[in-house]
């Protein structure tokens, strides 16, 4: 398999959704990043460079999804400075957005309870069945990662990449789909506790350590450092949460 036929994977499976253009699948993938908070009103998007490595695209297929983009009063592409997001009203562009509102209407503890029993269902297969591009794709995100050390927008754009890559390696379209919906949840205070000093640096250690069990084909490594991420997450994002509690 292929980078490419890494990418259109998500766009192949996810929700029934059809095969489609790179350029339209990354037209999906910056809808989806706006729809579930990631991005919002006012914020700039990475450079076409930064963007293009998180997404694993070419800085071409990166420059014309944001033409799209800009096309539908979603962002605004001014010559000689950032891209901005002007709307978060992306309608049908992003993957499945009705159910990403949908999954803020559950209890924190609910959430999490449940990302626990399905990722650990879902890397355990993916740790059996992951190819070496799949593996390759994961290292190349991690150093992008790296490269958003002091960037928390874009290191959420790479750290939704490397999960959803990992649920897809599971094989089951079905549980991808679930685990991909509970890894939207809150993001908003996701994205405040990255802001964090440390945050990421600690995060891309997860990601190693999952990385590793994953390219040892060891379910038990994999499945315990997956464990160990998702606790953390949901250690740090009830803590923002008791200071300001979510309003759905």
């Amino acid at each position: 398999m292929d980078f490419r036929a890494i990418l259109t994977e998500e766009g192949g499976s996810f929700g029934g959704v059809p095969k489609q253009s790179v350029k339209d699948f990354v037209v999906q993938k910056i809808a989806t990043l706006i729809a579930t908070g990631i991005l919002d009103v006012g914020d700039s998007l990475p450079s076409e460079r930064e963007l293009a490595a998180a997404l694993s695209v070419s800085r071409e297929t990166v420059r014309g999804a944001i033409l799209i983009l800009s096309t539908r009063g979603i962002l605004s592409v001014t010559h000689g400075t950032r891209t901005v997001v002007v709307s978060t009203d992306v309608g049908d562009l992003a993957v499945q957005s009705a159910r990403y509102r949908d999954i803020s209407r559950y209890s924190l503890e609910d959430v999490h309870e449940a990302r626990l029993l399905i990722e650990d269902k879902v890397v355990r297969a993916a740790a059996q069945r992951i190819e070496p591009a799949t593996v390759t794709m994961l290292r190349k995100s991690i150093e992008a990662q790296e490269a958003a050390i002091d960037d928390p927008v874009r290191f959420l754009i790479c750290d939704r990449e490397f999960h959803i890559a990992i649920y897809r390696a599971s094989g089951n379209a079905a549980l991808a789909d679930m685990a991909a919906d509970l890894y939207s949840y809150l993001l908003d205070y996701r994205r405040r506790a990255v802001a964090q000093p440390s945050r990421i640096a600690t995060s891309i250690a997860d990601h190693r350590a999952i990385l590793a069990g994953l390219a040892a084909h060891d379910s038990e490594a994999a499945a315990r450092a997956f464990a160990a991420h998702e606790t953390r997450i949901y250690t740090t994002t009830r803590q923002l949460f008791a200071q300001s509690p979510h309003e759905g």
